[in-house]
Order: structure tokens, then sequence, then C-alpha cells
């Protein structure tokens, strides 16, 4: 079999070409080649064929599709179920990728070995293997854009490789062709227009290659706003005085540099300013901030580990934000320069060290087909430039700590703020800010700066209520001002109305390119599908926290389960941990808007009976603790006649109870859940788990005085049981109204 996708996706079997099906089986096949011999998560395919929009046969369809590419290929054994995921096995001499790899192996060996000629048609060879650009025509699938992007990228600095050689081979004449080409291609590459530059310079066309530095000046300034680097200029300096160096060398000095002073070719000395700007409206947090600036300010010594900042919080809450303000305030104190990466950790493509390695090695002023080819000698290159300068580097929406540990500079002299929607507990040494939402009065200010002191003070009422529908979620505070003021025509009570609706909330925080759904869906997307599971169904309750009793309820599984994948949740930031106390044990809540989502996702995602099943599970374990705690007070049940509502596993639950006093301080401690579930079962039409719990809270009702709860819960309970006709419910639960 031979797979090609260094242009349209082709598969052939002995020449003869190989029909893939439908285009959905046609996009599978391409994920997966995009990682052989690796398993693909089964969420990952199903957002590259659905995007945000999967149908809830997505799994089953995906069995069809790869049953279908078993068929076509001729090999069941290709295509295997692994890890919840699919793995497609492809042999090294099968796929056009990795000959293209091996060639340009091959070329490098043969160049480093002192074969040019022998490299040039290696490299040729390797080049010649593009049919086009990879993955053609399939590129509006995110994961697949972003491995054609990076086959683009590999093939760009394979290009720049063979381009040096033949340069130093005295091929100039032909190359001017090609490389004025090539500039028009890719006109933001300078190391194109250098060698351009210098193949004309050989070719005795002094003014044309002067003239081609004016065209890569004026490109870089029009597109960019930046003035060449500082190998174009060099080199430009170079030209105009006819610097020696400039002339084709003699035969064995044929590994001289070709273009630039005579420096060393693997030497950076350019100062990276790759921060984007910085943020006008910055609003809050100024005690962050002075945290950052205590650690990254201090005078360390080059022999000891860089000074890491790491700021985690939940999507939308302004991590990036607070970094770059704070990158910006830092510049002063790094002269040497600023390095900016995104790393996408949220996202299925994240990305690849290798590359980010790349591009920081060429910002700091290596050139291109300097930029070694192994992971290994790009990090050693990446700390040997760092060494001894004071560089600030900011990595943005980092997945995990493995994914930066060779972002992280060696010397003392440097600096690095992290951020990430997870804690990053393995970062050893650094200073830790969970970023938290701004209060009220920071939100209102940020509101302001955006739109206008005027019209907010106009209806005070309703802003104040806007600030509440937000929750303090920088992103969604963002997002209604960036509202406000494109549609001048609205009053803020308008926004108000169209928010108020929590089912809608969600599509009405939503602006151009920003959207608080979309923030949250990539923290979603990352969890694995228990953890999905059990925040799906959390979000079906309204109780205010939760125990992890709550938690195994739901699943219908083991408090340890249910432990271990809501610290999942806390880990990205889909939950956090509201209280720890002998008391309290540990409890859990949501953020208001994060809760949204969550009853969103199970909406569409579980099956009606599926959710009524976990919320009476939830509801039978509330009602066997109070039965629990009672018994353990007054020595016997609490009520003389029970009704026929379902216990969930007593015997689980009543392990999970903490520390108190007395029965008594745990219905306190458990009050409001209590209040919430008595509430939601009588919305619910479940009577029997209304009218018992709301019995259960009489004696703390009675002896703390909570008579508006007294009254509330009974109410409650006398609704659900009229409405459904039951007279022993209605006797016990709500005769006491």
């Amino acid at each position: 079999m031979e797979f090609e996708v260094l242009g349209p996706l082709a598969v052939s079997r002995s020449g003869v070409p190989v029909d893939l099906g439908p285009p959905k089986a046609r996009a599978l096949l391409a994920v997966l080649l995009g990682r052989p011999g690796r398993a693909v998560a089964g969420g990952v395919l199903t957002e590259a064929l659905w995007g945000d929009e999967p149908p809830k046969s997505a799994a089953k369809n995906i069995q069809t599709y790869v049953h279908q590419l078993r068929r076509r290929l001729g090999d069941p054994g290709r295509i295997v179920h692994q890890n919840s995921g699919y793995l497609l096995r492809v042999g090294r001499d099968e796929s056009d990728v990795t000959r293209f790899d091996d060639l340009v192996a091959a070329a490098r060996a043969v160049h480093a070995g002192g074969e040019p000629v022998r490299a040039s048609e290696l490299f040729r060879d390797a080049l010649a293997l593009w049919r086009g650009e990879a993955y053609y025509g399939m590129v509006d699938i995110p994961i697949v854009a972003a491995e054609a992007a990076r086959l683009a990228e590999v093939r760009l600095s394979v290009l720049a490789q063979r381009v040096d050689v033949d340069i130093r081979l005295g091929r100039h004449t032909e190359l001017v062709g090609e490389l004025t080409a090539l500039a028009g291609e890719h006109p933001l590459r300078e190391w194109i227009w250098a060698q351009l530059m210098l193949a004309l310079y050989r070719c005795g066309r002094r003014a044309d290659a002067l003239k081609a530095y004016l065209r890569a000046r004026d490109v870089l300034v029009e597109e960019t706003g930046l003035e060449p680097g500082r190998e174009l200029r060099d080199l430009h300096e170079a030209i105009l005085v006819g610097a020696p160096f400039l002339d084709l060398p003699e035969p064995e000095a044929a590994g001289a540099r070709t273009a630039g002073p005579p420096e060393p070719e693997s030497r950076g000395t350019a100062v990276p300013r790759m921060l984007p700007g910085d943020i006008g409206d910055f609003t809050g947090h100024e005690a962050e901030l002075a945290g950052i600036d205590a650690v990254l300010r201090s005078d360390r010594e080059p022999d000891r580990p860089a000074a890491v900042v790491a700021v985690s919080g939940e999507g939308g809450i302004g991590k990036t934000t607070v970094a770059v303000h704070a990158a910006h305030r830092l510049r002063k104190a790094y002269p040497g320069g600023q390095l900016f990466a995104v790393l996408d950790g949220a996202r299925s493509t994240a990305a690849d060290p290798h590359e980010v390695l790349g591009r920081f090695l060429r910002a700091l002023g290596m050139p291109d087909a300097a930029v070694p080819g192994n992971e290994d000698e790009r990090a050693a290159a990446y700390r040997s430039l760092l060494a001894d300068r004071r560089v600030l580097v900011v990595l943005d929406d980092v997945r995990d700590e493995r994914q930066i540990e060779r972002l992280l500079p060696g010397s003392g002299t440097c600096a690095v703020i992290v951020t990430s929607r997870r804690r990053l507990g393995g970062l050893a040494g650094a200073h830790r800010i969970d970023l938290g939402g701004l209060p009220e009065a920071d939100g209102d200010t940020l509101l302001r700066r955006i739109v206008g002191s005027g019209r907010l003070a106009a209806d005070p009422t309703a802003l104040k209520r806007l600030l509440e529908l937000c929750a303090g979620l920088p992103l969604a505070l963002r997002i209604v001002g960036s509202q406000l003021v494109t549609r001048p025509h609205w009053k803020v009570a308008d926004l108000v109305a169209r928010l108020a609706d929590a089912r809608h909330r969600l599509d009405g925080l939503r602006h151009r390119d920003l959207g608080v759904r979309a923030s949250f869906r990539l923290s979603y997307r990352a969890l694995d599908p228990p953890a999905r599971r059990l925040f799906r169904l959390l979000g079906l309750l309204d109780t205010p926290d939760f125990a992890v009793w709550t938690a195994a309820a739901l699943l219908d599984g083991t408090p340890r389960t249910a432990q271990d994948l809501l610290d999942e949740l806390v880990d990205v930031r889909l939950l956090s941990v509201t209280a720890t106390s002998a008391a309290r044990g540990v409890r859990y809540g949501f953020h208001d808007l994060v809760r949204i989502y969550a009853r969103e996702r199970a909406e569409a995602e579980e099956p009606e009976d599926a959710r009524r099943a976990a919320l009476v599970r939830a509801f039978g374990a509330v009602l066997a603790l109070t039965e629990i705690v009672h018994r353990a007070d007054e020595g016997g049940d609490h009520t003389i006649i029970r009704g026929d509502a379902p216990r969930w596993r007593p015997d689980l639950v009543a392990g999970t109870l903490p520390e108190v006093a007395s029965p008594l301080a745990w219905l306190h401690v458990e009050r409001l859940s209590l209040l919430a579930a008595v509430r939601q079962t009588a919305e619910l039409g479940l009577d029997e788990l209304c009218w018992e719990p709301a019995l259960g809270g009489n004696q703390l009702y009675q002896v703390m005085c909570y008579f508006d709860d007294w009254r509330e819960t009974h109410r409650c309970a006398l609704a659900a049981t009229e409405a459904a006709g039951n007279r022993r419910g209605r006797r016990r639960g709500g005769g006491r109204v």
C-alpha cells in the first residue's frame, strides 16, 4: 500500500488507486494518517468529523467508517481499536511523509560528510515527492489543517537547506528565477530575500540585489509594521560596500557562511519583541501583578534556575490578559527581549514544542538554514542562546508540564510566565497564581472603560444585574461591553433582558470571534469520557455546591471513582473547591456560567431517562444520609411512616460523612443543598423524593429557627404530593405548612 498526503490524499495498492468512499471516511483516514502508529481518541475523531455539532450516533458512525475503510484497504488489521480510539498501521516505506523524512535525513548526513552535490540531489528527491499542498482540499478540518501547516513549514525548511547547499555550490544563476518566485509566494520569509539578494549579487547584478532588499522592506513594513531583521539589514549593508565575504567561497571553504557578516552561523544576536499588544483597559488583579513583579524583578544568579510564574484559572478568567500585561510591565527589566508562544494546550491540536523551539531560535537571530532539525539539538541551541541574557519568555495556554519542559531557559538571568487551565503542580520551583473572577467593583470599572460611564450610569439597577449575570468572568464582561459599543441603540436593560433566561444566556454571551461557550468547550473536550459524563450530570443539579457522595450517586459508582473524576474537573478548572473543613468536608461548586454550559451538554448528550435516573440516585442519596444522621442522633428512625422513595446505597454514602459534632451539625452544613433538592424534586414531579427529605429537615428547622426554610420545603412537598395524588405524602410532608 502507498499512502500519500503531500498533495491531495491518495491511497494506492500496487499502483492502482483505492476508492476511499464517502467524504467522512476520507476525513477519518486523513486524521489517522496525521498520527500514524498512534491511537487517536474517539473524541478527537468526533470533533474532526462534525465540529461543534456531532450527531448522537457519532460513535456508531465512526465505527461504520472504520469498517468501510478496512474493507476498501483490503486489510482488517490496518485500523485497530485501541485505548478508546483508533490506530492506523502504516509501514515506513508505505508513506510519502516517512519517505520524505528519510530522504531529508540522508541528505543531511551526506552533507555533513562533505558531499554537497549528493546532498543537493537527495534534497531535490525529497521535495519532488510533494504534489501540491499537503492534504489539499481537506484543511477545513482543524486537526488536519494543523498537520498540513506543520508539513508546509518542514517543506520550507528543507527547501531552505537545499537552496543553501546549491548557492554554496555556485549555482546562483539558476537559483535567481526560483528564488524570485519563492519571494512572491512567501514574501515574509526573510531567508528567501537574503538568498535572492546574494544570488543576484554573485551574478553581477548588484543593483538588482539592492532593489530586492527595498522590495523586501516595503513588504515587511506594509504587512507587519516591522523593519527587516538584523541579518537582512547586515546583508544589505555588505552589498552596498561590496564586502569580500559575499564572493563565492573556494571549494575547500564550501561550508563557510553565505550571507551576512562573518559571524558564526548559529549565533543569534537579535532582540525578539514577540509580545502581543498591551491591554489598554486592563482592570483589577493588582495583587497578582504585584506577586509577579516581586518574583520576576528580583536579581538571580546565572547558575540558578530561571524564575517561573504559573498563572492558572478557568477559561475566560483572563490568564492571557494578566500574563501579557505583566510582561509589558517587565520589558525594561529584560532588555534581551521577550519571547511569546501560544501552546494551544486546551485544543486537540496543541502546539508541538519542536516547532515552538524553531520559532524561538529564529526570533533570537538564528538563520533558518542553521536551525537544527533534531529537537534535542534545538533545545540545546535555545538554552545556549539564552545563557547570560535577560530574556522574558511567555508560554500561553499550556497543556501540561511535559509540553514546556524544553521551552524553559537554563539560565537564572531569564524568567518565564506560564498560563494554563491546569495548576501544573509538577512545575518545580514555580510561583503559582490561581486567578479568580473580578470583584463587582472591578467588573464595573472594566465595563465603564469599555463602554463609557455616562451610558452605564443611566440605569444603575440594570448595570448591577448585568454584572451579576457575567459573574465576574472577564471574558463575559468584555463580550457584553463590546455588544454595547457596537450597538449604541441598545440600553443596558435591553442586554439584561436578552441574558435573563439561563437557557439562552451563553448564546447572548458571544460577539464576533469571542464566546464564553467556546472557551468552556475547549476545557470540556480535553476531559476523558467518564469526567465529561460527571460534568454533565453535575450540571443537572440546582444545589449550590456538592460533596463526593453526590457525584458517586449521579454516576452510580464508588466514592473513590467519583473523587478521582472530581479532581480531574477541578484540575481543568471546570469545578472549584468551595470549602474544606472538618464540618463540611470537601465541597465543590460551579461558576454560574459553567453550570449553564454543563446543563447544556447534559441536555444535548444524555438521554432524558438517563438524566432522570441520575437525579433520582442523587436525591436518594440525600434521603439516605438524612435518615442516617437522624438515627445516629435519636437512636432510631426519624419517622414512623416511611415513603417509597429509593434510598441510594446507604452503605456507601455513610462512609463519606465528614467529622461533625452531631448529626444536627451535618444538617446545618447541608441546609441549602437540602432546600434546593426539595425544590427540584417538586419541579420534576418526584413527589416521594420531595416529601421525605422535607420531613427530614424538621429537627434542624425547629432547633435553628429556620422557619422560612421549614415553610418552603413543606410548601414544595404539599404541591408535589397534591399534584401526584399522594395522600400519605400530603399528610406527612405537607401537613405542617
